[in-house]
């Protein structure tokens, strides 16, 4: 795995509601105003990963220490994105850059394996 790659294939990933950059004021008539900050849409992926080894445990906890939570951007690698989300956003070479979501990490030891979750977000090019 490269530098600022990620490269665990997550369990299950479910694509979240897109977030939208809008902003709404009060005008004078009482209405509201909105405007669009940026035209595209912020996409969120949750990410669920079951049954982890203690060593991709620590990969995956290293990863977003190593990032600081959201503050670095970093490279989803093509061949770790499931196929059906491929299909839903139309990828058919190439990587994503995404960053984690603050607050979002959440894991819970079993046995023998972890399990996680997180979340991601599409960075705006």
């Amino acid at each position: 795995m490269a530098a600022g790659d990620f490269g665990l294939t997550p369990t299950w990933v479910h694509p979240e509601e897109p977030e939208f950059n809008v902003v709404v004021t009060q005008s004078d008539n009482l209405k509201k105003d909105r405007q669009t900050i940026s035209t595209n849409a912020v996409n969120k992926y949750r990410m669920i990963f079951t049954g982890l080894s203690d060593t991709d445990y620590k990969t995956l906890y290293d990863h977003y220490v190593a990032r600081k939570g959201s503050f670095s951007s970093f490279t989803w690698l093509n061949t770790n994105i499931p196929a059906y989300l491929k299909t839903l956003l139309g990828i058919t070479s190439g990587t994503l850059t995404i960053r984690w979501v603050d607050g979002t990490f959440k894991s819970t030891p079993r046995p023998r394996s972890w399990d996680a979750e997180i979340v991601a977000e599409q960075e705006i090019t």
